[in-house]
């Protein structure tokens, strides 16, 4: 699981990013994992057992685990890489290779091939291990390093020695880094695994791109996480809630208890608000001084006292009003006086005007006749004077003695009223003070019998001055006055009584509100007594439970905070899981287009890849649009054959190792696992392209065509080779470096140094072979591929002569056709085909060499001619226009 720990390290430097938002729980739950990854990575989704390893390290590590963030893998950056190709390479022992052997890699590609068993495994693992520090294959089979790295006969194993050459061409050595080199490898069953998921149900394909790049183990180190950890988690408080059930019963004494000092404050802040109600600024203390007790009186005692006392006499009477009816009646006598005077002068006066009433009043019995005569008013025989008419007349002239009478009248009357106000005044004030006709003094005897008589002026009596130079009246009056003056100091003392009886009222309801809060907080302190009592003898009954239910209440504190983190790490492990795919093929769309159009040169044209569109997600597809019908996109590996997925997950690899600028690519058995159909796109692409010109490739392979076919079309100066062959006895690789070769040209001018001019044109048919369909392939890529040729008959291939004639002829008629390279060939063609037909060259270029008796010898010259035209031919780059 080394791979997975290195991308499990990669996703704990992602938390850390500040955009993520990683909490710090997070942060420390995701460095414990690492902390402990091997033994995490050991459990399974099944029967929870990862949940079950979770907890436990949670348990026991969160809450000290440090939340900062590690150390940063040492990655290079892009383009940054400290060597530019690998120099050397010494394995053994190690897996297949008994004792040390040494391999020279200085080349641009370096070829390893030979037949399955040979070694060439053993190779590529000793270039992953001390590239990446660990081999896949025996940790996915599970086997302990030591174990699988070992020579089974040697019983142990020496780590590979692995030199570079940095930017300076001196030797270093290479440093294993997983997240470094890790895109360097591109390997046989990562492509057949990518070609393998396009067949698989959509669900099943999120796994796609995770194969492809080799962090499988990384995805299904991820999807063995369960999806909760609350069956390993407390999160519910069972002895709790039957601790609960059993404290059902106490539930209004813990209520009590719990809010005891609220219910204390409430009573206290009744008791200051009773009273402030009686007087603002008055604390209860200070209310309860006001009530008193018996040993300690206060306020209301006070108050009691005070109003105990007697009730002062208020007499009632007004100085004011007895000089006023003294005065008034005074004044009435003076004028009953004065009248009475004037009729005494007017008495003559005063018999006319009776007789004269007294005759007018026997008018109406009378009226005809004189009432004192009975002589007729009228008639022969009447009176004189008509009495009546004389008692009008006289009457009238007696008016103002008539009206003085009226006045004297009214003034009596007015005097008698006056007198009998005094009169009133007198006796009020006598019963007020308690006077009566046995009284010691004078003055209350006088008050009590002032001897009123209606017939003349009574009061006048008291006017005398007695003895002490003061009359009875004057005595009255300031008797008057001194009680006035006291009825003012009584009335002033009931007002105040008032107010001290409105006090004591209020002060005797505060003390029953008082007795009444008294008693509120004494039952309050029983009530809660009671309730402790009760809860104390449950607690000493149930202390067990209690006991369990507290640790347990600290495990769901402690367990909730595991599955809060639990759960946010799930999500982030995942997003960052989702969004890997995009982070690896980020940029790679185009780059892996142009390489799959390329591999697939021979296609037609409308089925070459117009745009490629890479997931940038977990699932989501890979899209690709056709140039035939650009507009369309389509599922890649809905569409495509196995064949051609094959050679899209090839392309994904190589662009990845480009835009990284890999210095080295190792194919392990790669080219295996794609078809035959391909693998000219795919050899010209990788070995032949410009493209890879500055990477250094390192290619194992059991096609020996498909190295021959490398070694005929890349110049032999940029490659080497080596030959694996199954040992001998020795358990032990037999290796052959560079000791024979497969390019055609090269053993022909071997043979041709030799004198051996039958061997020169054996290689240089082929190596002719390999020409013409090289130039025919350039001709048809500009659009000169069709051509007339000469074949003997059906299902015949046509004479290599023939062909030779027909490409010059295409080129030479093509006089719109302009290439650098035209005028070579033609140049080249017309030396090859300027040795005559029936020539021995020509018999043998068109047959081949045999064993045949009797044959002239070659002309050495003509035979260096062919081997330098086909050399100059195949230096050609005969690139498209």
């Amino acid at each position: 699981m080394t791979s997975a720990l290195h991308d499990f390290q990669q996703f704990v430097n992602w938390l850390y990013v500040p955009a993520q938002g990683a909490s710090e729980d997070v942060r420390r739950f995701a460095k414990i994992v690492l902390a402990n990854f091997a033994t995490v990575a050991a459990s399974s989704l099944q029967h929870s057992q990862r949940s079950v390893v979770l907890t436990d390290l949670a348990r026991r590590m969160l809450h000290s685990a440090d939340p900062n963030q590690p150390p940063p893998n040492l990655a290079v950056a892009d383009g940054a890489w400290g060597w530019q190709n690998l120099r050397s390479l010494t394995i053994g022992p190690f897996r297949g290779f008994r004792s040390p052997e040494p391999f020279d890699l200085q080349k641009r590609i370096v070829m390893f091939y030979g037949p399955n068993g040979s070694g060439k495994t053993s190779l590529c693992e000793a270039l992953e291990f001390a590239l990446l520090g660990t081999v896949e294959e025996g940790e996915l089979k599970r086997i302990a390093a030591d174990r699988y790295l070992s020579n089974v006969h040697e019983r142990r194993f020496a780590p590979p020695a692995l030199l570079a050459s940095d930017h300076e061409g001196q030797p270093v050595t290479v440093v294993a880094d997983a997240d470094t080199y890790r895109f360097c490898f591109i390997e046989k069953n990562r492509i057949d695994a990518f070609s393998r998921i396009a067949a698989k149900p959509a669900g099943q394909k999120t796994e796609l791109i995770a194969t492809l790049f080799g962090m499988d183990q990384f995805n299904d180190f991820v999807s063995h996480f369960n999806d909760s950890m609350d069956g390993q988690l407390t999160l519910l408080g069972l002895k709790q809630r039957e601790l609960a059930g059993k404290r059902a019963a106490l539930v209004q004494d813990i209520t009590v208890i719990e809010n005891e000092q609220i219910t204390i404050q409430q009573l206290t802040q009744a008791e200051n608000n009773l009273a402030a109600s009686y007087r603002a600024g008055l604390t209860y203390a200070g209310l309860l001084a006001e009530l008193g007790t018996e040993q300690a009186p206060g306020r209301l005692q006070e108050l009691e006292q005070a109003i105990n006392q007697p009730t002062p006499t208020i007499y009632g009477i007004s100085s004011t009003a007895l000089l006023e009816a003294y005065r008034t009646a005074d004044e009435a006598q003076a004028v009953v006086d004065d009248l009475a005077t004037q009729l005494a002068g007017r008495s003559s006066q005063v018999s006319f005007k009776d007789l004269y009433t007294a005759v007018l009043g026997l008018q109406g019995i009378a009226a005809d006749h004189c009432p004192a005569c009975d002589t007729p008013l009228h008639g022969e025989n009447h009176v004189f004077h008509d009495p009546y008419t004389k008692a009008t007349d006289g009457l009238a002239s007696l008016r103002e003695l008539s009206e003085l009478q009226e006045r004297h009248t009214i003034a009596f009357s007015n005097r008698n009223a006056a007198s009998q106000t005094l009169s009133v005044q007198l006796a009020t004030f006598a019963q007020r003070v308690g006077a009566n006709a046995d009284s010691s003094t004078p003055l209350q005897r006088y008050l009590a019998n002032p001897q009123v008589d209606q017939r003349r002026a009574w009061w006048q009596d008291a006017y005398q001055a007695d003895s002490s130079g003061k009359s009875l009246a004057q005595q009255a009056i300031d008797w008057i006055v001194t009680l006035e003056a006291g009825d003012v100091v009584a009335r002033q003392a009931i007002a105040n009584r008032q107010l001290l009886i409105q006090e004591r009222d209020q002060l005797n309801q505060a003390r029953i509100n008082v007795a009444t809060m008294a008693a509120n907080r004494q039952q309050t302190v029983e009530a809660i007594a009671a309730a402790r009592a009760r809860i104390a003898a449950f607690d000493a009954a149930n202390s067990t439970l209690i006991q369990v239910a507290s640790r347990e209440a600290e495990d769901i504190v402690r367990d909730s905070r595991i599955k809060t983190t639990y759960d946010q790490f799930l999500r982030y492990l995942r997003r960052y899981r989702s969004e890997l795919p995009g982070t690896l093929m980020a940029g790679l769309n185009t780059l892996a287009m142009e390489l799959y159009n390329e591999f697939n040169r021979n296609d037609l044209d409308a089925d070459k890849l117009a745009a490629l569109y890479l997931p940038v997600t977990g699932d989501g597809r890979i899209e690709l649009a056709f140039r035939g019908v650009p507009t369309v996109r389509v599922d890649a590996l809905h569409i495509l054959s196995e064949g051609h997925v094959r050679c899209l997950g090839l392309a994904i690899l190589l662009a990845k190792g480009l835009s990284i600028h890999a210095p080295v690519i190792i194919f392990d058995d790669a080219v295996n696992a794609i078809d035959h159909e391909h693998r000219e796109g795919i050899r010209e692409t990788i070995f032949q392209s410009e493209r890879f010109a500055s990477t250094q490739i390192i290619v194992t392979c059991h096609s020996n065509e498909f190295i021959k076919d490398i070694q005929n079309h890349v110049p032999t100066n940029q490659w080497l080779s080596y030959s694996f062959r199954r040992h001998d006895g020795n358990y032990h690789p037999r290796v052959q470096g560079n000791v024979t070769t497969q390019n055609y040209l090269a053993n022909a001018r071997a043979a041709v140094n030799q004198g051996d001019d039958r061997s020169a044109l054996g290689a240089s048919r082929q190596a002719l072979e390999m020409l013409t369909a090289k130039v025919w392939t350039w001709m048809r890529r500009c659009d000169q591929g069709m051509l007339t040729l000469k074949i003997a008959g059906a299902g015949t291939e046509p004479v290599l002569r023939n062909l030779c004639e027909s490409l010059r002829t295409k080129l030479r008629g093509a006089t719109t056709f302009t290439h650098d390279d035209k005028t070579a060939v033609i140049e080249a063609l017309d030396v090859i085909l300027g040795i005559p037909e029936q020539s021995l060259v020509w018999l043998y270029l068109n047959k081949g060499t045999h064993e045949e008796a009797n044959r002239d010898d070659f002309d050495s010259r003509v035979v260096e001619s062919v081997v330098q035209t086909l050399e100059s031919l195949d230096a050609l780059q005969l690139r498209v226009r």
